[in-house]
């Protein structure tokens, strides 16, 4: 099968042309799961955080017993109340361990046939379920991670609140509780800068559930070098001719590393550009010129990524005025980690820390 530049859905290495994560994963796990951390990835739409979980999962599989979920696969009914959240919940899991073999041999089938037995009681709760996690985690063959993409999904529902606190819980009592190895959970927004309807933002804040989060402080964006790597393998199958290095420098410098922009360029200059006049063979479109084509394509489109862009500075008042002031004032700022709003621009893609000083990312000057 011919491999492709994609736009659409998480990327696959057989299928698709993409950055080789093999640094980053390894990395992740050095640094978070092995040391038993609990984490959260949030980065704008598109940003390949789906991606990266189930790259993620496959790189620990020979170490750990993987538990991975997808909260947009729970509808709003299932937060409607602790019982009902907890069935859906324990219903998940039994539908993920049931279809990964090699999951399912890593645990106790008598600890899991414990938790799915809690199924039949009249009345279920929350701490019953998790003391029935806590013997899976406690007798399995390997530590046990959980990972959960999409939390924005349940972020407004008190039980997901609830479900966080005694996962707190746990990790802070794992000596005596045995529970998960390592938590992940992804998402567009971090949890701590949520405001939920069901308490002030200014209380979530301070009295957060997950304040036991480590910081993850991994960069999500492609490099110039990381861009390079990509191109080398598409154009050791199709022979353009192209200066590698030079065009991923130019394909950086527009789009600052940030992935879904990166693969549309690319997709642009693979499919559509050598359709156009001016391009007789891919030795002109992989050009400096095809980039800036590509771009243009880019920049005419209706894309769903530039509109949720947009509405965030409509939503998020500071950060459309932060950016006002560094695109049209020019003013310098540094970095300081107590400021919302630049936390909320480093999170959407918009912003970058160049040592310490906040810069625009090229995109946005395009986009506003």
């Amino acid at each position: 099968m011919q491999r492709y530049f994609n736009t659409e859905g998480q990327c696959e290495p057989k299928k698709h042309y993409m950055v080789r994560l093999d640094d980053r994963l390894e990395k992740i796990k050095r640094l978070f799961v092995d040391r038993g951390k609990y984490f959260i990835i949030n980065r704008g739409r598109q940003y390949g955080k789906t991606t990266t979980l189930r790259l993620l999962a496959e790189f620990l599989k020979d170490d750990y017993v993987i538990l991975s979920m997808d909260f947009q696969m729970m509808s709003s009914a299932n937060f409607a109340d602790e019982q009902t959240f907890v069935i859906s919940f324990m219903e998940y899991v039994e539908r993920v361990l049931s279809a990964k073999k090699d999951t399912i041999e890593g645990l106790s089938t008598e600890a899991f046939q414990n938790l799915l037995s809690l199924k039949k009681e009249e009345r279920i709760s929350m701490d019953k379920m998790f003391c029935a996690l806590s013997e899976i985690c406690q007798i399995a063959k390997k530590p046990v991670v959980l990972m959960i993409d999409e939390v924005d999904s349940a972020s407004n529902y008190r039980v997901f609140l609830d479900f966080l606190a005694m996962l707190r819980g746990y990790y802070l009592d794992r000596e005596n509780s045995p529970i998960f190895q390592s938590v992940i959970l992804a998402g567009v927004y971090d949890i701590k800068n949520l405001k939920l309807k069901i308490r002030s933002e200014e209380e979530y804040q301070y009295n957060s559930p997950w304040n036991i989060a480590a910081r993850f402080h991994i960069d999500m964006s492609f490099t110039a070098v990381q861009i390079a790597s990509m191109l080398e393998e598409y154009e050791q199958d199709n022979h353009t001719g192209m200066n590698v290095e030079e065009m991923a420098r130019c394909i950086y410098d527009y789009t600052s590393g940030y992935p879904y922009l990166v693969s549309a360029i690319c997709k642009f200059l693979d499919e559509e550009i050598p359709e156009m006049a001016g391009f007789e063979d891919m030795g002109t479109v992989w050009t400096k010129e095809g980039i800036r084509q590509a771009v243009k394509i880019l920049l005419n489109e209706n894309t769903p990524l530039f509109d949720s862009m947009v509405k965030q500075l409509d939503t998020f008042k500071d950060l459309k005025e932060l950016i006002e002031q560094l695109l049209y004032r020019g003013r310098r700022i540094l970095f300081s980690p107590a400021e919302k709003s630049l936390n909320l621009g480093l999170m959407f893609g918009y912003f970058k820390d160049d040592n310490g000083r906040i810069t625009i990312a090229v995109f946005l000057r395009c986009i506003c």
